[in-house]
């Protein structure tokens, strides 16, 4: 049941990602649901699976999107083991726990694509993570986080679900 429910949030959220969400572009960024969703997965999951779920969007993510495949895996499953290991130290309840950790994360997430796309030759710099878009996404994605978060929540507070973690 939790892996077939996690799947569909997970295809949703592709979907959403890819049509809808690009109706509500703010200087033409969109938040990355993708790394909020790992995030929120890997605070309820732990270490291990946060990884795995962040390994499977980020793939999926490549897969469909990415001429690079791997980068988004890769780094979705960083984040994932990463959040996840603060899963025991942190207050779940608490909403500032996602916002500062999407905060992170996304910082995380752009200065690690940024250098992966230079180590493979392409035309980038360091200014080009530290623009106007950067500060837009972090800004843009810790108030999605809150939603997200809040829904993965109950999600997780439902008793089949529940159980298992």
């Amino acid at each position: 049941m939790k892996i077939l429910v996690i799947s569909i949030i997970i295809i949703l959220n592709v979907v959403l990602q890819s049509t809808i969400f690009q109706f509500f572009k703010i200087y033409n960024v969109v938040p990355n649901t993708a790394l909020i969703l790992v995030i929120a997965f890997a605070i309820h999951m732990g270490k291990q699976k946060g990884a795995v779920v962040g390994f499977f969007i980020g793939i999926l993510q490549d897969i469909l999107f990415s001429q690079i495949i791997g980068v988004n895996a890769l780094v979705l499953m960083i984040v994932g083991y990463f959040v996840g290991s603060m899963n025991q130290k942190i207050m779940r309840d608490h909403l500032a726990v996602p916002f500062v950790l999407t905060v992170g994360a996304t910082v995380f997430y752009e200065f690690i694509s940024v250098l992966f796309l230079y180590l493979l030759r392409y035309q980038v710099t360091i200014l080009d993570l530290f623009s106007r878009v950067l500060i837009i996404e972090v800004a843009y994605n810790a108030i999605v986080s809150i939603f997200v978060y809040i829904y993965v929540s109950k999600i997780f507070k439902t008793k089949s679900i529940r159980r298992r973690y």
